[in-house]
């Protein structure tokens, strides 16, 4: 049982400070840190899903790289706004 917990939890952070740090690359060319970079991934997993959802793009079933490239997409969009607010 303590190994799906494990796999539950440690592939989310895993894969959303690997969705900050592309993103963060992306857009100013320099990281983070890791926790800048797993917030950042986890806005941009809620992001990128919002878009989804507004384009009538159902991302269940499509495959693990559709739905990373949408959580990316979003953790771009974040940052882009962040930007504009903020600097």
């Amino acid at each position: 049982m303590l190994d799906n917990i494990a796999d539950f939890t440690a592939w989310p952070i895993l894969t959303g400070i690997l969705i900050g740090y592309i993103a963060n690359h992306i857009m100013s060319g320099e990281g983070k840190g890791c926790c800048m970079n797993l917030i950042i991934g986890i806005a941009g997993s809620y992001a990128g899903t919002l878009i989804s959802h507004l384009l009538n793009i159902e991302l269940f079933g499509k495959g693990y790289l559709t739905n990373f490239v949408f959580c990316v997409v979003g953790a771009v969009g974040v940052l882009w706004m962040w930007k504009k607010l903020f600097d």
